[in-house]
């Protein structure tokens, strides 16, 4: 006898960053507005799921990943009634809603941080990962955070450290602790009672952090290489998976994972561990990387696709017992437009790259992802100034590039 079909099978989906998708008041930033005016159209794309980028409260360090209130639609985008509107209309279209939530790290801003910053004995101290200095050492470990710098900062009026493997003012929380735990699975019940059908966990795989703060043979070592796919991961996500239960049956939780082969994908999606339904992973595009320059960090460029081990990873994500088949996606908000990286936006070929790209994300068996401008081939824009790009990372990286040689225009085509 077959199993219940979940809606999330026959999904088709359109991914929104709030941000940049329209302005309706002339700020110069996209708005909830702006996508309810543009919701006949993103229909008429043949979509019945929109994924919205972090549109609740943050300090904007991290475009919505550095949160400030889970529960709070952030005033650069609409109100709290703009936010209810936007999913009412949705629900009136037949259509689905899948929210972004940054479950391994808060904002600083946060007030779990500030209660916690108060002193080890402040009840929410044990909300994030701290430990003591060693051995008159600068730092903990040697471990390196995603943006720059070691993933250690020590706290002003005190003299233990706090984890953050991505950007200091983007503290870890501490998923050991089980107020913790019920503190995030109440915040996906309050979306799920507002409505939201889904969710994208995002960096998920780093919640498990080594408690023995393993040393990295080398100087230094990016500080998530560790603490990635950890063992109590499996205990605390079937734990949360239970506890939203109360709030909705049919929920998907599609995790970020950007390191994830075919074979850990399938352990994470196994129905038995109830984990994740499905999976994100930057694995699907393996680049040359004989091609890439040794003095600039290899995760921040762009090498060429790998066309052989490309049709590989296909074959071995695309094997998979899986119901609905993988994720499928071309592009997202991590990356360059896809004809930008993929093909070439400029030449006589964009209009045929673009559809022949098209025609493989449909044709494969899985939940395709379109993100938004992906559907008219929306390229890439060249900045003269990276100050002006909105992403944590990216002066890191130019004056990474800038030490190696590179000339300013090469850094900046990113």
């Amino acid at each position: 006898m077959m199993g219940h079909r979940k809606w999330w099978e026959d999904a088709i989906i359109y991914q929104i960053y709030p941000r940049s998708f329209r302005d309706t008041d002339g700020d110069g930033i996209g708005d909830i507005n702006g996508i309810l005016e543009k919701l006949d159209y993103i229909e008429s794309l043949g979509v019945n799921t929109v994924w919205i980028n972090p549109m609740i409260l943050s300090n904007q360090e991290d475009n919505g990943y550095d949160v400030i209130s889970y529960t709070e639609v952030d005033p650069l985008f609409g109100s709290e009634a703009d936010g209810e509107r936007l999913i009412r209309a949705l629900k009136d279209r037949g259509m689905r809603i899948i929210f972004d939530f940054p479950l391994n790290h808060t904002s600083d801003q946060h007030p779990w941080f500030q209660e916690a910053l108060k002193g080890p004995k402040n009840p929410y101290r044990d909300y994030y990962v701290w430990t003591d200095g060693k051995d008159n050492r600068p730092y903990p470990n040697n471990w390196t955070a995603a943006f720059g710098g070691s993933a250690w900062s020590r706290e002003l009026n005190g003299n233990q450290y706090y984890l953050h493997l991505f950007k200091q003012s983007m503290p870890d929380v501490n998923w050991d602790h089980p107020p913790l735990r019920k503190e995030m699975a109440e915040v996906l019940k309050y979306w799920i009672e507002k409505g939201i059908d889904g969710f994208r966990l995002d960096a998920f795989i780093y919640i498990d952090v080594d408690k023995d703060l393993t040393e990295h043979p080398e100087e230094t070592s990016p500080g998530q290489d560790l603490n990635e796919n950890g063992g109590n991961i499996p205990y605390y996500l079937s734990e949360m998976n239970e506890s939203i239960k109360e709030a909705g049956e049919d929920v998907l939780l599609v995790g970020e994972a950007t390191s994830v082969d075919a074979e850990l994908a399938q352990w994470y999606t196994d129905p038995e561990n109830n984990m994740v339904d499905k999976i994100i992973t930057m694995q699907y595009f393996p680049e040359k990387e004989d091609e890439k320059d040794d003095a600039v960090p290899g995760d921040k460029q762009h090498a060429p696709l790998d066309l052989k081990a490309f049709k590989e990873v296909q074959k071995a994500f695309q094997a998979q017992e899986d119901k609905g088949g993988p994720v499928l996606f071309w592009t997202n908000h991590d990356m360059p437009r896809s004809l930008h990286k993929f093909a070439s936006a400029d030449s006589e070929f964009r209009d045929n790259a673009a559809k022949m790209m098209a025609a493989l994300l449909y044709l494969q068996k899985g939940i395709p992802i379109i993100y938004n401008g992906e559907e008219i081939g929306m390229k890439n824009t060249a900045f003269d100034d990276p100050g002006n790009i909105p992403d944590a990372g990216v002066m890191d990286f130019y004056q990474e590039a800038s030490k190696a040689g590179w000339d300013h225009k090469k850094s900046c085509v990113i």
